[in-house]
C-alpha cells in the first residue's frame, strides 16, 4: 500500500496478527500490493467504499466486485480501485503455513477461487470478525486465547466458503448516498426505524432495499440496527455519566430493563459492569448517576 495505515488496535499472536486499521485516501484509490501473509479483512460501514479488484498475474483486466469480507492470498498480486476517503478494516493476517495447518489444505488459487476471495459471503465470518473487532476494542480476560480461537474459526469458515461456494455474481448494493441516509436515521434518538421507513428514505421498495443493504454490509437490516444501537450504547456508557434510564430512552427502549436485556444479549455484559470496566479516565460528564 502506498499510504501507511493507522493501527487503532492490535493483538499479536504466533503466526497471526489481528488489527483494527484505518486509512485516509484523499483521492481515488488505485493500488497494487502483494502480501506475504493471507489477509482476511472486513470493511466497516460507513467507512467502506465501493471497490473492485483484480489479480494482474491471472487476469489483469478481470476486475471483480469487492464485497464486505474478502481474502487477499499471500503471494498473489492484487490491484484494487475505489473512490477513496476514509476506510476502516478489521484484519486477520495469518502465515500461509498456519492457515494450511488449520484448514488442512493448501489452495492452488484458481481463477474461480480468487473470484470467490473478493466477495466472501457467510454470517459466521461476519459474526467472527465483529467479535474480533469487539475484542480488539475492549479486550477482556484471556483475550489472546479467545482472539486466537476466533481467528482459527475464521480461517476454517473462509476455507469452506472458497471450497464449496459457487462464484456469486454481484447484484448491486446500496449507493453511498443511500447508506448515509440510513446511517443518519439510525443516529437519531428514539425508537429505531423499520424496514419500510428506511426503504422509503432510499427511494426503493422494501424487498429491494433488504437485498441491496445485505450486499453492502453483509448483515441483515435487523442485525445492523441492533448492532448500531449497541455501539451507541457502549459509547454513552463509556463517555458519559447518563443514567441507564436516560440511555435506554435515547435508544428507543421503553424501560431500562429492556435495554439491559438487549445489551447483555449482544455483548454478554451487564451495562453497569461494562461501564465500570471500560470507563475512560476523565470522561466528560453528561448527566448524572449510573
Amino acid at each position: 500500500m502506498s499510504i501507511s495505515p493507522n493501527i487503532l488496535a492490535e493483538i499479536r499472536l504466533p503466526a497471526i496478527d489481528l488489527q483494527l486499521i484505518e486509512w485516509w485516501w484523499p483521492t481515488p484509490m488505485d493500488v497494487v500490493a502483494t502480501e506475504d501473509r493471507h489477509m482476511i479483512e472486513m470493511s466497516l460501514p460507513p467507512f467502506a467504499t465501493d471497490g473492485r479488484a483484480c489479480f494482474p498475474d491471472v487476469d489483469p483486466e478481470g476486475y471483480g466486485f469487492m464485497g464486505n469480507i474478502f481474502l487477499r492470498p499471500a503471494g498473489m498480486q492484487v490491484r484494487a480501485k475505489s473512490a477513496g476517503g476514509q476506510i476502516r478494516v478489521v484484519r486477520c493476517a495469518v502465515d500461509p503455513g498456519r492457515y494450511a495447518a488449520t484448514v488442512g489444505k493448501y489452495f492452488e488459487w484458481t481463477p474461480a477461487e480468487l473470484a470467490t476471495c473478493l466477495n466472501l459471503r457467510g454470517g459466521a465470518m461476519q459474526s467472527l470478525l465483529h467479535r474480533l473487532r469487539q475484542e480488539l476494542e475492549a479486550p477482556g480476560l484471556a483475550s489472546a486465547a479467545l482472539a486466537e480461537a476466533y481467528a482459527s474459526a475464521l480461517m476454517i469458515e473462509t476455507a469452506r466458503c472458497i471450497t464449496f461456494s459457487r462464484e456469486v455474481a454481484a447484484h448491486g448494493r446500496l449507493a453511498a448516498w443511500q447508506y448515509r441516509k440510513v446511517a443518519e436515521r439510525l443516529a437519531e434518538p428514539g425508537p429505531a426505524p423499520n424496514v419500510v421507513e428506511l426503504a422509503a428514505l432510499c427511494g426503493i421498495g422494501s424487498r429491494h432495499f433488504l437485498r441491496l443493504f445485505h450486499n453492502l454490509t453483509g448483515e441483515t437490516v435487523t442485525a445492523h440496527i441492533e448492532r448500531v444501537r449497541m455501539d451507541r450504547a457502549r459509547q454513552m456508557l463509556v463517555e458519559t455519566d447518563l443514567p441507564l434510564k436516560e440511555i435506554a430512552a435515547r435508544l428507543g427502549f421503553a424501560h431500562a430493563g429492556n435495554f439491559s436485556a438487549a445489551f447483555r444479549r449482544v455483548t454478554d455484559f451487564n451495562p453497569r459492569l461494562f461501564r465500570q470496566h471500560n470507563r475512560r479516565p476523565g470522561a466528560a460528564a453528561d448527566g448524572s448517576g449510573v
